[in-house]
């Protein structure tokens, strides 16, 4: 008898943990979703709200194995997930046997962002808002209504919809939405071929109402507010800078194309003075000079052009590109990526331009001196006129042809036009000197002698 009441004890005591055991395992199951009474927090947004009496809710993290999937006549769980993400739905509230069924949504648009928080609206904001959610097609297969709907901390707007753009027979919807921190939410109800029934209706508004934020962002238009003083005067100052380029280089354009015809017509004037005496020059020989374009020299030259006379157009660039950013960063770097990351790309091509000019130039006329018989080129300055041979066939020379000249510690520099030049070293005068051909220079050109 002992025996047998052990074992009877034993297999009771088993039969109890099993049930425990079951109930538990059930109480796990269900409560990961939420019914009636629970809070459902939207995901990636402050937002929650309370399931009214008589509803429950499936959600994307409501696991395959919980029982609400049968209850909302679900067969294939993931392959729902997959329609609600894609849908951008985060929940789905079912009621009346699941005869009513309100899809909770987000997305995010350029419109969404702009607004960011329907508390930041002004009154005529607010109608131009309305306006532009109007569900009326042109076609006027579909129209409706918007309407505001109070709440406590956030206004919500109510569209009815109703269209025949699927048939001939019209289908009815309706959607409470609200837009916070730039998202739209939207609670949406679809009835099908049958207007929304009033107590689905009170469900809408019961979830409307329960709706509670944590929290509110801050509005990219208050930051806009605050940093508008810096805004404008970078606005301003980009502005100024494009426009101060274009118009410089629309006078230098005019005053060079004015002082070529000037300059071809003095030299048709002089050769005609010179016909029959091309050979000899205006006065007597002041200055004898013999210089190499040698690599170095020439380095020396190039590295003078690019960093002295053509920093211009980088150093703008450079500036446009900088102030930019500075106003993106002001606006808000997270939203403007991409424009950050062009001008970047902008700021970073002009400096390294600016850096490689010189190497460039260099390379440039390395190949254009590499191709004549001689690199040395002599140089003889008479008191009217002057003579190049060497570098080039020997012929004589105005000196109102130099149309800039500029000195560094080793050279002179004699421009004929923007970028061309010939060096006349300090060290290579074999009459007179250095001191005496800046003097001499000086009372020849005037202000292009820089």
């Amino acid at each position: 008898m002992k025996i047998n009441c052990t074992k009877n004890f034993s297999r009771r005591l088993l039969a109890l943990m099993l049930a425990v055991l079951t109930l538990t395992a059930a109480c796990c199951l269900t409560v990961s979703a939420e019914s009636a009474g629970d809070t459902f927090q939207v995901p990636s947004t402050n937002m929650s709200f309370t399931l009214p009496e008589g509803t429950y809710l499936i959600s994307p993290k409501t696991p395959s194995s919980d029982p609400v999937w049968m209850q909302a006549k679900i067969l294939d769980p993931s392959g729902k997930v997959m329609e609600m993400m894609e849908s951008n739905i985060s929940a789905e509230i079912y009621a009346d046997e699941n005869k009513c069924l309100i899809a909770v949504s987000m997305k995010e648009s350029d419109y969404s962002k702009a607004v960011f928080n329907l508390n930041d609206l002004t009154e005529e904001e607010r109608a131009s808002f309305i306006e532009y959610m109007s569900p009326t097609s042109a076609d006027g297969s579909t129209t409706g209504t918007v309407s505001w709907v109070e709440h406590p901390q956030v206004p919500f707007f109510c569209v009815d919809i109703e269209s025949t753009a699927l048939g001939e027979e019209p289908v009815y919807e309706r959607l409470y939405c609200t837009i916070v921190d730039g998202i739209l939410i939207s609670f949406d109800l679809y009835t099908g071929t049958d207007p929304v029934p009033a107590e689905y209706d009170a469900l809408l508004q019961a979830v409307v109402s329960s709706s509670v934020f944590s929290e509110f962002k801050a509005s990219p238009r208050s930051r806009m507010g605050s940093n508008s003083f810096w805004i404008i005067f970078l606005l301003c100052l980009m502005i100024a800078l494009i426009v101060g380029f274009f118009v410089y280089r629309s006078v230098s354009r005019k005053r060079e194309k004015k002082q070529k015809a000037i300059l071809a017509d003095r030299l048709v004037e002089y050769r005609r003075s010179k016909a029959g005496n091309e050979d000899e020059g205006t006065g007597s020989l002041m200055f004898v000079n013999e210089t190499l374009h040698d690599d170095v020299a020439i380095k020396k030259f190039a590295n003078y052009h690019a960093y002295s006379r053509h920093l211009f157009v980088p150093i703008l660039t450079t500036a446009l590109g900088i102030t930019a950013i500075a106003v993106i960063g002001i606006n808000g770097i997270q939203d403007n990526l991409l424009m950050v990351l062009l001008m970047v790309g902008c700021v970073v091509f002009s400096l390294y331009k600016s850096v490689t000019a010189g190497s460039t130039i260099t390379k440039n006329l390395i190949r254009v001196f590499g191709k004549l018989r001689s690199r040395k080129g002599a140089f003889y300055f008479y008191e009217g006129d002057f003579r190049i041979t060497g570098l080039q066939a020997s012929n004589l020379q105005p000196y109102f042809q130099i149309t800039r000249m500029s000195e560094t510690k080793e050279y002179f520099y004699l421009y004929f036009g923007e970028d061309n030049a010939y060096y006349v070293s300090k060290d290579g005068f074999t009459k007179g000197d250095a001191d005496e051909f800046r003097r001499f220079m000086k009372e020849k050109l005037g202000k292009r002698f820089k």
